[in-house]
Order: structure tokens, then sequence, then C-alpha cells
């Protein structure tokens, strides 16, 4: 539980943290849905997957860069995090 109440404290504190990050990941997804919806309502059939393929990039993308194994590892994120703040 203790694990739970960080990465939901992490994720509450990160949008006053770094403001820019947060917008234009919503802003991309806003736009990804934008983009699939006006697909679907002109009976593209392939919009399915274009919705599926654009919310998935960032994470793609992050595990192409070199993401962590461990980055949901509550005791790894919380040592990690601590050394920042030192």
């Amino acid at each position: 539980m203790t694990g739970f109440l960080y990465f939901l404290g992490n994720t509450l504190r990160w949008p006053a943290l770094k403001p820019k990050e947060f917008f234009s990941l919503h802003a991309y997804f806003t736009i990804i849905y934008l983009i699939t919806f006006t697909l679907s309502k002109n009976e593209v059939n392939q919009s399915n997957l274009v919705f599926t393929l654009g919310i998935l990039a960032p994470l793609l993308i992050a595990i192409g860069q070199g993401l962590p194994i461990n980055c949901l590892d509550f005791k790894s994120s919380l040592t990690k995090e601590l050394s920042k703040e030192s």
C-alpha cells in the first residue's frame, strides 16, 4: 500500500512540478483523439489502429530510449528521488 500511495503522490505532484511535460502529453493525447474521431466520422476502417498506436507511441518511445526495467519498483524509485534531492 505504501508503494501505491508513493506513486499516487508522484502522479498528483507531476502537473505542478513539470507543467510543460504535463500539458504537452495531454495535448498529444487530445490531438490523437481528434485525428481518430475525424477518421471514424469519415468511415476509415483503420481509425482504431491509429488510436491504439498513437496512445502507445509515448510508451514505446520511452522503452526505446532506455526506460529502466525497475521504473515501477518502489524502493529503487524512492532511492532515486532521494538522491536527486541531496
